[in-house]
């Protein structure tokens, strides 16, 4: 009798040592299967944003911050940004020599950076109530191609377009466009007239040390496709 109640113990036991372990087996692998989520679970987005800060040009004067100066500060304080181009805040000013022209310099980045740009003096484009926003051009570079008005003049597209082609630089399409300014008429006046071209966005630097620009300088400039 004393063995069958000493063999009923061990089995007793034995069922609550099976029971330990399957317990313990699934927290362990529920706490795998937790932590496997928390490794592949997607961290949170940072949004991009505009930002600007003034050229400081004036009318009837060809000054002003320019737009690669202000890529070179942020480049050097470390904020990353996806587009750079030149706008205007959407004021009206009035007309008159060494007044303001309302030009600025705008970026788009991180949200995560905005603290640091505001530090160098930048802000929100947002905070313009009269800002028109555009998109970001493609690795688009341009040229004026010295027309003047009354004349059938300027370097056609296909002529410039050598220029690049000869620098390294593959020209995926080129045309004919506006730099959107307003010119006095005026026979032997500028036009506004360039040659515009898409390129890659690897061959920008090459293009600008052909004389090339990127369209984004240019702040009445209106982009269309190019063909």
């Amino acid at each position: 009798m004393k063995n069958k109640h000493n063999f009923q113990w061990r089995y007793f036991v034995l069922f609550l040592s099976v029971l330990c372990f399957n317990f313990l087996s699934f927290n362990t692998y529920a706490e795998s299967s937790s932590l496997a989520a928390e490794k592949v679970r997607p961290g949170p987005v940072d949004r991009q944003l505009k930002i600007f800060k003034y050229a400081e040009s004036t009318q009837c004067n060809n000054d002003g911050i320019p737009l690669k100066k202000m890529v070179e500060e942020l480049r050097v304080a470390g904020i990353t940004f996806t587009c750079a181009q030149r706008a205007y805040d959407g004021m009206a000013y009035p007309a008159v020599c060494g007044g303001a022209t309302g030009e600025i310099n705008v970026f788009r980045i991180y949200a995560s950076d905005l603290p640091l740009a505001r530090r160098l003096g930048y802000a929100p484009v947002s905070t313009l109530p009269e800002y028109q926003d555009r998109p970001c051009g493609k690795a688009k570079v341009f040229k004026y191609d010295g027309s003047t008005q009354c004349n059938n003049d300027g370097i056609p597209v296909k002529v410039m377009a050598q220029e690049l082609v000869g620098g390294g630089v593959d020209v995926i399409c080129g045309q004919k466009a506006s730099d959107g300014m307003m010119y006095p008429a005026v026979c032997g006046g500028g036009t506004g007239a360039i040659n515009v071209y898409l390129i890659h966005p690897e061959n920008l630097s090459d293009a600008e040390a052909l004389g090339f620009s990127s369209v984004n300088e240019l702040p009445e400039y209106q982009d269309t496709p190019c063909q």
